[in-house]
């Protein structure tokens, strides 16, 4: 075995090794927030979710991923509790911007309370506007809800659109409510649309059929 084809043979080693140790690049869906559609049926279709229709199921083919299921307990200041299902992507490549998506579960309550029997703490979750624990589902509850409906789209982007380029893309709020000195909450009620703007932690565009 000659010198030149030792090289060569370590050359492609290195190279494969190299390859392998990269993390597979984030496929970029052809999805905007803004771009947001209402059927004729009254049904909201945005970032490829019809809400009430597309399942957890379809939403994982949709973008590619399998979502990390959740159960939030939330605690409010009144200390009164409620749940929500969710399914987390952590990372998504939208439109050329890297986000979060959260999708609700449409389920009764009497569902949630069963699910919530079967859950163990996952891990706690500090936010600005709840202490929200998250607990793992059993994995059964899981599988069995997988051809549940979406009831909401929570959109988290990476980086800060900052409010000029909200407006722009989404037009004058119907309100623009100031909660405190960090947070705002913007109503577009024809969107099905609340928008938390946060000062210090990333903001988030809730879909979801506003009463």
């Amino acid at each position: 075995m000659n010198r030149t084809f030792l090289i060569l043979l370590m050359v492609g080693v290195a190279m494969v090794i190299a390859v392998i140790g990269q993390e597979p690049p984030l496929n970029d869906l052809d999805y905007q927030p803004w771009d947001v559609n209402r059927l004729d049926n009254g049904s909201l279709h945005v970032l490829g979710i019809t809400l009430g229709k597309t399942t957890i199921q379809e939403a994982n083919q949709i973008y590619a991923s399998f979502a990390k299921t959740r159960l939030q307990d939330l605690s409010s200041a009144n200390d009164t509790h409620s749940h929500q299902l969710i399914a987390i992507y952590d990372e998504l490549s939208i439109g050329g911007l890297i986000a979060k998506i959260q999708l609700g579960y449409q389920l009764d309550s009497e569902t949630l309370s069963k699910v919530f029997k079967n859950a163990t703490v996952a891990e706690n979750n500090h936010s600005t506007e709840n202490q929200v624990r998250l607990y793992e589902i059993d994995k059964k509850d899981e599988v069995s809800l997988l051809n549940t409906p979406i009831s909401s789209v929570t959109y988290i982007p990476t980086i800060d659109f900052g409010e000029d380029l909200i407006r722009q893309r989404f037009g004058q709020a119907i309100e623009e409510l100031v909660i405190n000195k960090e947070k705002q909450l913007w109503f577009y009620p024809e969107l099905g649309l609340q928008i938390y703007i946060y000062a210090n932690e990333p903001d988030r565009f809730v879909f979801s059929p506003l009463k």
